[in-house]
């Protein structure tokens, strides 16, 4: 689907024209609470019914809603829209020739509820150079939005509320799961028990989904369910080396991981559809669920979304899903703001729009206790390349904010580091007050082979070395000595440069190389990381100094602190 845009207006606490700039496969939705976030969720299960019927206690200063589409106008619309071979009126020629010229083109219609159902009205099109315009061509400027159909039609949205429980339930044949978690004990006690269903679903496909998420923090064996004196059925989780366990028993994050997973398996069977007919929207996962929980709850949930291609939406306060998603290129983060009395939707795509998102959740530090590690590095074109790295040798799968997080020391600052205990630090700030489990990336900053490291780098390496944690004191002068020729060569378009020496400046070498490029890129290496990592491969690395051995011997480290 072409780049597809979907805004309100005059829609609760939404005035002017705003909304979703496009879809993306994840939409996170963060704000304050009451800034609009579920308001936003009403606007796709609307266009996903295609009811547009408001009811009036939604207008918005006695203004009817209306629901805004932009997208590209197909060829497959322009052909229905404009029939080849009709010729004369307004537009003089063969029809068929002029709509052509609408291929590519931007239109934005609004639908709304009509005399005989829904129908499309033309907001504005791009029809420059085009002769006679679009408004002047007779009935095709009515023709052509309604050509352009409803852009989720024969989607199904599906909910699960921020408000949501588990609990005993009496026994009935309708087998309904509701946004809120109602239904879902009944539909788990016939999907294991009843010989027309599945009990697969349950005892395999959950459970496994389940143990997957929960990792290390717990084992579940079983999915029972019992049935109490008060004729209630009761879900049963057996957990090794504990027993079974009632769910009324147990906290809210599991039934809450319980009920994401009846969302994405149950209910498609019971309503007989295909999971990519779906659209889900998520409210407030991060309820009761610690952030480590959180981060593998979301992790399965896009790889489930990746392997059965449907589209999602979380509503969230939490920063968590930040650090999780801000850097996929299939995600999105929408940040809505009050202001003069109305919400405003902004897709956040700068840092200063996601240090805003950062303020209205008021974030501290604390959140970095509760990642699986860290991994200190010295600025923001050092964790580029790391994180790079770290996907190219785990094959994509171990990601920032889901296995680990990146933490900038800044050069000058490392001497007020230390990885002693924290009640053996006579002076500066203990790593291990941060997180116990710790990587540190250091530039040596050699010049020479005859160098030394300096005593501040050597002490952090030595108390690394004492509590078991990993110090990565660079082979060469600094991170950019890692970049092999080839991937200067096709970045900079250049046939069989030399290698940059292991102690001599990277920019340096690249103004030999090509004039005035490294002192432009000097005092942008964040720039240059964003552009030059794309182009690497594990391949064109592995001849690069040590590299090899210290991926290997990071993604292991991490792997161990994700057990």
């Amino acid at each position: 689907m072409s780049k597809l845009a979907i805004r309100v207006k005059n829609y609760k606490c939404f005035k002017g024209e705003t909304g979703f700039d496009d879809l993306q496969r994840v939409n996170i939705i963060i704000g304050r609470n009451n800034s609009g976030k579920s308001s936003l969720l009403d606007l796709i299960e609307i266009v996903t019914l295609g009811n547009y019927r408001f009811d009036q206690a939604t207008w918005r200063d006695n203004q009817r809603p209306q629901i805004i589409f932009e997208s590209k106008i197909s060829e497959a619309v322009a052909t229905r829209t404009f029939p080849s071979g009709n010729r004369g009126g307004k537009i003089g020629g063969d029809h068929g020739v002029y709509g052509k010229k609408y291929i590519g083109r931007t239109i934005k219609w609004s639908e709304a509820e009509g005399g005989r159902g829904n129908s499309a009205s033309l907001v504005e099109c791009d029809d420059s150079g085009i002769t006679p315009q679009l408004t002047g061509s007779g009935d095709y400027s009515n023709r052509l939005p309604n050509n352009m159909g409803n852009p989720l039609g024969g989607k199904v949205f599906r909910r699960l509320l921020a408000e949501r429980d588990i609990v005993p339930e009496v026994a009935n044949s309708t087998l309904e799961i509701g946004t809120n978690g109602s239904g879902l004990t009944n539909a788990i006690q016939n999907i294991i028990n009843r010989s027309n269903f599945p009990s697969r679903l349950v005892e395999s496909n959950m459970l496994d989904a389940l143990n997957s998420i929960f990792a290390h923090d717990a084992n579940f064996t079983d999915i029972v369910c019992q049935l109490h004196d008060d004729n209630c059925w009761e879900i049963y989780l057996e957990e090794e080396y504990k027993g079974r366990i009632a769910l009324s028993l147990s906290g809210s994050g599991l039934k809450t991981v319980i009920s994401v997973l009846a969302c994405l398996i149950l209910v498609p069977h019971l309503e007989g559809k295909e999971l990519n007919q779906y659209i889900f929207g998520f409210e407030e996962l991060e309820n009761n669920i610690h952030p480590a929980l959180l981060r593998r709850l979301n992790d399965f949930i896009y790889r489930f979304s990746i392997d059965n291609e449907f589209t999602y939406f979380l509503t969230t306060h939490s920063n968590v899903l930040i650090d999780q998603f801000s850097r996929q290129n299939d995600a999105q983060i929408i940040h809505i703001t009050q202001g003069n009395a109305e919400a405003i939707c902004t897709t956040a795509k700068t840092y200063i729009e996601n240090n805003g998102i950062l303020d209205d959740l008021d974030v501290r530090a604390s959140d970095l206790l509760q990642a699986n590690g860290v991994v200190w590095v010295e600025g923001p074109s050092d964790r580029i390349y790391l994180n790079r790295w770290v996907e190219l040798w785990s094959e994509g799968v171990l990601k920032e904010g889901t296995h680990y997080q990146v933490v900038f020391y800044g050069g000058r600052l490392l001497s007020h580091l230390s990885a002693e205990t924290p009640n053996d630090v006579d002076s500066g700030i203990s790593i291990l007050n941060t997180n116990r489990n710790a990587v540190m990336l250091i530039d040596s900053d050699k010049r020479n082979q005859q160098a030394s490291i300096n005593d501040t780098k050597e002490r952090i390496r030595n108390e690394f070395d004492t509590i078991g944690a990993y110090c990565w004191i660079t082979k060469g002068k600094e991170i950019e000595n890692y970049i092999p020729a080839s991937v200067v060569d096709e970045f900079w378009g250049l046939t069989d440069s030399t290698q940059v020496e292991k102690y001599k400046s990277f920019f340096d070498h690249i103004d030999g190389l090509v004039s005035g490029e490294g002192s432009r890129y000097n005092s942008k290496k964040p720039l240059l990381a964003e552009k030059i990592a794309k182009i690497m491969t594990k391949q064109n690395l592995m001849g690069s100094l040590d590299l090899n051995d210290r991926m290997n011997e990071i993604c292991t480290k991490i792997r161990n602190w994700n057990s």
